[in-house]
């Protein structure tokens, strides 16, 4: 198969983005689901959240009517072919967010099942394309930068979220009044990358403050883990939060209302050490712990230690904290800490 000019699979990208747009308020269960994030205002707006029909054909059937070849539908990751070899389209019966490069053309879809069928994924991204990588691509970034005077570029903070709804939630929270402090940027189905940072410094080049907001479940708390280290890169200030059990920034809104999702969330950001720790404890679960064995303790402090290591300003803090969560006196702690650091 000869490959695409990259300008035919942004059409592509472009014409499905208005077709799925276009579909969405005739979809019942699409609205519906957008309306329990609390996002359903985001329907006709430049985030242009759009539906992909049940239909097997559905967007091949739009696209090829208007001059597009199935070759071409399928290397824009549009279409793809089912095990009889018949092209079909690859996102069916999901609500759909495109993602837009830093030109501000769609090169890509996330998409969220509706169908609640126990095999079918609930999110489903563009595979890897000429025009798009999802690990090096972050949902949001390119509009809003479009959309703002170069000026106020200086002023912002970057808010990661780990998906479409979320970002889009995290917007209407903490732009009502002051829409100059944020942008947030979700994650297009994978974890944060080297290349996310990046970009983000490329066209961020004066490192505004970094807030990670993950989800108030297991595999947010193990994003945290693995994200650590690169978020250490980071030249700017980093923050970190987590949510309430089973809470994502979506959920929040559509349960709280903008004002006081925004509290919560912001309530919850700790400077990247100090969430380190919080997310350390979380895990080990002090009120689980028999403190008075000597090898519960060391295992407590060898898994605390690396906190105060990497952030010997903040070893007060963190002392704190833990002294509180494990209801040990402060001395006690630091004398643990400091031991595993000399050991």
């Amino acid at each position: 198969m000869e490959p695409v000019a990259p300008d035919r699979l942004r059409a592509a990208n472009a014409a499905a983005a208005a077709y799925y747009a276009a579909r969405l308020p005739h979809a019942p269960a699409a609205v519906r689901y957008l309306r329990r994030q609390g996002i359903e205002g985001a329907i006709g707006s430049w985030w242009q959240p759009g539906y992909a029909p049940k239909h097997w054909t559905a967007l091949i059937d739009n696209l090829t009517r208007r001059g597009f070849t199935v070759a071409e539908l399928i290397a824009a990751g549009l279409a793809h072919r089912a095990y009889n070899g018949r092209a079909v389209d690859y996102f069916r019966h999901r609500v759909v967010f495109p993602i837009h490069d830093m030109a501000c053309d769609v090169v890509g879809f996330t998409g969220r099942d509706l169908s609640g069928r126990p095999a079918a994924p609930k999110y489903l991204n563009t595979p890897t394309t000429a025009v798009y990588q999802k690990s090096a691509a972050l949902f949001g970034l390119g509009r809003q930068l479009a959309l703002r005077d170069p000026d106020d570029i200086r002023a912002v903070r970057v808010v990661v979220v780990e998906g479409p709804t979320d970002a889009i939630a995290v917007h209407r929270m903490l732009h009502e009044g002051r829409p100059e402090l944020v942008i947030p940027v979700a994650l297009c189905g994978t974890m944060l990358t080297p290349e996310h940072l990046a970009l983000l410094g490329e066209w961020l080049p004066e490192h505004p403050p970094l807030s990670v907001v993950l989800d108030g479940d297991a595999a947010g708390r193990q994003a945290f883990e693995r994200w650590v280290p690169l978020l250490r890169t980071w030249p700017g200030i980093v923050e970190a939060a987590a949510l309430p059990d089973q809470a994502d920034p979506a959920s929040l809104l559509a349960g709280h209302g903008p004002a006081a999702a925004s509290r919560i969330m912001l309530g919850r950001l700790r400077p990247l050490p100090v969430a380190r720790l919080e997310h350390i404890l979380d895990r080990l679960d002090p009120a689980t712990l028999d403190l008075r064995e000597p090898e519960t303790r060391v295992r407590v402090w060898r898994a605390i230690t690396p906190c105060f290591r990497d952030a010997p300003d903040l070893g007060e803090e963190l002392g704190a904290r833990a002294s509180v969560r494990l209801r040990l006196p402060l001395h006690e702690v630091m004398a643990g800490v400091v031991r595993e650091i000399a050991a």
